[in-house]
């Protein structure tokens, strides 16, 4: 037997918070539903995600996560035909996090005086961003509130699976790379001064690699202010170019045309933009502000341009299709196929097939590029640390062959 961790409310709307054993996850679902509760959430009280979510509830900031369970419960309260005032009091009560209580408490009290649900929303767009704000807004003018909250908790989950896996993909050669970094700086500082001690007191004279680790370290351990400097200076003049929004375009631009890497970020923010378009259509959002609202969520400043241009030709009564496909910074399958999409009359169904194509592509592009950058750190972390130590080598052969 397994044991579940469930929120729930009964018929009253009262908060029910417990664990049931069941064999299964389903079989908890519904014994739990065959008490009489709306069931809310129900997760494994074994698993690690358990956890996690409890310390993600505790202080701090809000988190995607929580959106997604506040959207996810809400759902399920309003289908269970609880009034939108109860659901929200409901939830502000639930939440253990301080800060997230305080705000769906504020939300719930807007709706009880009288303030719509994406007006309410939209009072605080730090948690609330504006595509979530003007979704519930066409859900709540198409009347169908519960299934675009539904929608929006499956598009966060989807989003951030996408990044969890970007993110976790990094992990292991950011780590070599601190590693070798240690490594090397720890050979710097600490052995080779050492060392550099000893060979000069021999009075050998020492073989050229040896002398060029010896002059590596006395400039690194001299001039140790250079790389920060470096760094600083780097940041400036990044800053310096993108102060304008023309050097932003200009910098977008420059990363879209990066080997790999610069594919990647394409393949990301297309995924992005199609499916939070797809999901604002489906929510009743005119299209033109479903592609202001999107455009504005892209981080590179190039594409965010060209959803400008996008916005502009559709507001003038053209098609986007032609106009993305006339731009290679975004990709030509997905410009065509967002075609296909108006000329069909299924432009919100093609978003969606252009979005699950495109999370496919950046999930395969991201092992592709970890694979080739793993071994490449490697190797060139392994020529660095080897080329330190076969200077130390010669250097000690040298002076045991003039102390013999």
């Amino acid at each position: 037997m397994n044991k579940f961790t469930y929120k729930a409310i009964t018929a009253t709307g009262e908060a029910r918070n417990g664990t049931i054993e069941a064999p299964s996850q389903n079989q908890a679902v519904r014994l739990v539903q065959q008490t009489g509760l709306v069931l809310l959430s129900i997760s494994s009280s074994d698993t690690p995600e358990s956890l996690a979510s409890v310390s993600r509830s505790i202080g701090g900031r809000i988190t995607a996560q929580q959106l997604m369970e506040f959207s996810t419960e809400t759902s399920a309260l309003l289908d269970a035909k609880i009034p939108l005032e109860e659901a929200l009091k409901t939830q502000a009560e639930l939440s253990v996090h301080a800060g997230f209580k305080e705000v769906l408490t504020e939300v719930w009290k807007d709706v009880n005086g009288g303030a719509s649900f994406a007006d309410a929303l939209a009072r605080h767009p730090k948690v609330f961003e504006r595509f979530y704000s003007n979704m519930v807004r066409g859900g709540e003018a198409s009347g169908s509130l519960e299934l675009i909250m539904r929608r929006i908790a499956e598009l966060m989950e989807r989003r951030q699976k996408l990044r969890a896996k970007v993110t976790s993909a990094m992990v292991y050669p950011a780590l070599v790379l601190v590693l070798g970094i240690g490594v090397v700086a720890g050979l710097m500082w600490f052995l080779i001064p050492v060392l550099t001690a000893m060979f000069t007191e021999s009075g050998q004279l020492m073989p050229a690699s040896t002398r060029a680790v010896i002059a590596m370290s006395e400039f690194n351990r001299t001039y140790w202010w250079f790389t920060p400097l470096l760094i600083v200076a780097g940041f400036s003049v990044f800053k310096f170019f993108t102060r304008t929004d023309e050097g932003k375009i200009k910098w977008g631009l420059k990363v879209l045309r990066i080997p790999v890497l610069g594919r990647l970020t394409a393949e990301a923010e297309t995924s992005r933009f199609c499916r939070m378009l797809s999901a604002l259509l489906d929510g009743q959002v005119p299209i033109l502000q479903a592609i202001s609202i999107t455009g504005g969520t892209l981080s590179n400043a190039a594409l965010q341009h060209l959803m400008k241009k996008v916005y502009e030709a559709v507001q003038g009564g053209q098609p986007m299709g032609p106009l993305l496909q006339r731009h290679p910074e975004f990709p030509q399958l997905a410009s065509r196929m967002v075609t296909l999409g108006e000329e069909s009359g299924e432009l919100g169904t093609m978003l969606n097939k252009v979005a699950d194509r495109y999370e496919e592509k950046v999930s395969a592009t991201t092992d592709r590029f970890v694979s080739v950058l793993e071994p490449l750190m490697i190797v060139v972390l392994g020529i660095f640390v080897g080329f330190i130590v076969i200077g130390i080598m010669q250097g000690m052969m040298a002076m045991s062959t003039s102390g013999g």
